[in-house]
């Protein structure tokens, strides 16, 4: 006798099929050419009409794509919309079966030619709250099937096992890879979707500005104990797992993030649960054996409406059926919101993605070394957020004006601000200059250690444990095109690099400084810190250790200087501070303006530069931001008997870190940059666009979009 559930399996599998070419047979023959299809839009569901009300996941594109025109859709749940731009929106309905018959019927409509179409499955889920926070996006690169499965009832689950749920072709539950080649249907149990695509479309959007409300925060707030969930919504990477049984709880919730491994290999990492995407994925494999779509051609959003276990002290009773807050809103915005400029660039760019598929363009690869004070901050964000950057390391100058742990810890939640899921290694050097006893003022270093008092949430991961000057080295051996190198804090990482890994500048394009000062005065007196200090000429990362600046101009790299000659065109302004904060829409961009604020005497005091944020500029546009001429340099430090003893520290040790006797530098002249005989190795920046400079700044930190609330 046939088992019952393989009767079920039977019949569905000979009905529906059937039943499919039935529907074909009825639709209508068109006799007009095949409309050309560029992006098909999915969604699952929608609440009431489909503009004008209530949103569900096919209002937003609908109303913020005027000009479509609505379609009958006989085999689907809802209309078609297509537009002239060769835009097509889809509702597929909810659960698997919906959204597999629904697509298929979609491919196999003779209207459209979908062909080269692209496919973006934009809709809401559950998001796990290990990884997400409310209203956040992830893009897949794995959908994994959740249905088909052994099950035994949960009071029956043996004591060793986790959970009751064994993979097809197993006999106990899996927690990673394991070989299911036994196990049935595996084409439809994992879906790896092209990489490539999921990249760019990530790229492109992942500094998409995000809607986030009160009551989006006051439900995030209960879920104490997981840091990311309690962030504001983001853009990220993630897997997703798909199952028409709405599932919830910490054990399916375990089970899931297991799941994952065992389907999608162990880099998987479950992020989102949905009830449709392996049946959407199913059918349109189907149909790409017939040449109808191209299956490399999908990607897959999915927002955290709701998180897929409760926070503590509550019930998975009680929060499978809780209302999501704001009905779901901000996850409905972040789907159309984050999905749309795939949409546009798609579109837009048709001649080429027509027959190529779109890819991440070459982005500089850079190894920041920063002394993580003020406008470091900002160069910092704004390497993190700009899409041409490929940010490989921070190492922190801790001889600088932050000292190593809290420069370190303040850089990693910094850079959280922008991905919180992001993997940029960051350690410290060494605490000291190579040679020599000056020191920033104890005052600023004070400042910098504690981000100017502005809060921030802590990272989660700890700084990586390799000496700054071994995680520089390994990040350029192992970088497979030329590194840049943008250094802002005093030189001492760079030169004791170029000391101990003097090949290393073979794989170094360039080594862009923001240091020293030629022709302009230099900066360190400063009133109410500095005033009594001699040195008129010397800029402060160059002063403080001007043993290494003087070994790193000297070297054989390619450099840029972007000294006070050029920075004093970049004056921070009240004007520009208002303008900034008129732009804030996102969280990196709250802490600049926050940082700001906290400033405004620094503002007021017409001392504040973009020092920094200039040089990380010039990284990305050294014809715009970095005009100037070739020159040899040097820096110059003479010893003396006689210390300056207001901007040294007694405390240092007293041998120097070539082991050598530590010795005090004249005060007067120590930093000061000359030009000498010999290679002319040095780009001098004079000259710069500062209307550019904080206009690329801006946008760079904000994306320009109004975000309601």
């Amino acid at each position: 006798m046939f088992d019952a559930h393989f009767r079920v399996f039977f019949v569905r599998a000979i009905v529906t099929p059937f039943l499919l070419l039935l529907g074909l047979l009825a639709q209508p023959v068109w006799a007009a050419e095949r409309l050309p299809v560029k992006v098909v839009v999915l969604s699952m569901f929608e609440n009431g009409e489909p503009i004008g009300d209530k949103p569900g996941e096919l209002q937003l594109w609908l109303e913020r794509n005027p000009g479509l025109k609505e379609m009958p859709f006989a085999l689907g749940e809802y209309s078609l919309y297509y537009g002239d731009n060769g835009l097509l929106l889809a509702c597929l309905g909810g659960g698997i079966p919906n959204a597999t018959a629904s697509t298929m019927a979609l491919g196999l409509d003779e209207r459209f030619d979908l062909s080269k179409a692209y496919w973006l499955i934009a809709g809401i889920a559950g998001g796990d709250p290990e990884d997400l926070s409310l209203g956040s996006a992830a893009w897949a690169s794995a959908v994994v099937d959740g249905d088909l499965v052994y099950e035994i009832d949960a009071r029956e689950i043996p004591d060793t096992w986790p959970y009751g749920f064994i993979p097809l072709g197993a006999t106990e539950p899996a927690d990673g890879p394991q070989d299911v080649s036994t196990g049935w249907t595996l084409d439809t149990i994992s879906f790896e979707l092209d990489k490539g695509l999921t990249e760019w479309a990530y790229q492109l959007t992942r500094n998409t500005a995000l809607m986030d409300t009160p009551a989006m925060q006051t439900f995030r707030a209960e879920f104490d104990g997981y840091p990311l969930a309690q962030r504001p919504p983001f853009v990220t990477r993630g897997d997703t797992l798909s199952a028409s049984t709405y599932w919830h709880g910490e054990k399916l919730n375990e089970w899931a993030n297991d799941w994952l491994r065992v389907y999608a290999g162990e880099s998987a990492e479950f992020m989102t649960s949905n009830m449709e995407d392996t049946g959407t994925l199913t059918a349109l494999h189907r149909l790409g054996r017939i040449d109808r779509v191209d299956p490399q051609r999908v990607l897959v959003l999915r927002t955290a409406s709701n998180y897929t276990m409760p926070p503590k002290g509550r019930s998975a009773a009680w929060s499978t059926t809780a209302d999501y807050p704001d009905g779901g809103l901000g996850a409905l915005e972040t789907a159309q919101r984050v999905g749309q400029p795939v949409v546009d660039a798609v579109i837009e760019n048709w001649a080429t993605y027509r027959d190529e598929l779109p890819k991440v363009e070459a982005r500089i690869p850079v190894v920041f070394d920063t002394d993580m004070a003020i406008d470091d901050w900002a160069a910092l964000l704004f390497l993190a957020r700009h899409p041409r950057i490929d940010l490989l390391a921070v190492t922190v100058a801790a001889s600088g004006e932050a000292h190593c742990e809290p420069g370190a810890r303040n850089a990693l939640a910094l850079l959280d601000l922008v991905d919180p899921h992001n993997q940029v290694p960051v350690s410290c050097g060494d605490a000291y200059p190579m040679d020599g006893y000056f020191v920033f003022p104890v005052p600023w270093q004070k400042d910098m250690d504690t981000l100017s008092g502005v809060a921030i949430t802590p990272s989660v991961r700890e700084p990586d444990s390799r000496q700054g000057v071994e995680l520089l080295h390994d990040i350029v051996a192992a970088a497979t095109a030329p590194v840049t190198i943008l250094a802002t804090g005093p030189l001492t990482n760079i030169a004791q690099w170029l000391e101990r890994y003097p090949k290393d500048s073979s794989k170094t394009d360039r080594l862009v400084v923001m240091g020293g000062a030629l022709d302009a005065p230099g900066n360190i007196i400063v009133p109410g810190f500095t005033d009594d200090n001699p040195n008129t000429q010397a800029e402060w990362n160059i002063y403080v250790d001007a043993l290494a600046a003087d070994e790193v101009l000297r070297s054989d790299l390619a450099i840029e200087l972007v000294g006070l000659d050029v920075t004093n065109h970049v004056k921070v302004t009240t004007e520009f501070a208002a303008q900034f904060k008129q732009r804030v829409d996102n969280p990196a961009a709250a802490f600049w303006d926050a940082v700001l604020d906290a400033n405004q005497w620094f503002i007021d005091s017409g001392e504040y530069y973009f020092w920094d944020v200039l040089a990380a500029l010039a990284v990305i546009d050294r014809e715009r931001f970095c005009q100037g001429d070739m020159l040899g340099l040097a820096v110059t430090y003479e010893e003396t008997d006689q210390p300056w003893w207001a901007t040294s520290d007694k405390a240092m040790p007293s041998a120097s870190s070539m082991g050598t006797p530590r010795r005090h530098f004249a005060a007067k002249s120590a930093g000061v940059i000359e030009e000498r005989d010999g290679p002319k190795n040095t780009l001098f920046c004079r000259d710069t666009d500062p209307e550019a400079a904080f206009g690329l700044f801006i946008d760079t930190l904000t994306s320009g979009d109004t975000v309601s609330d």
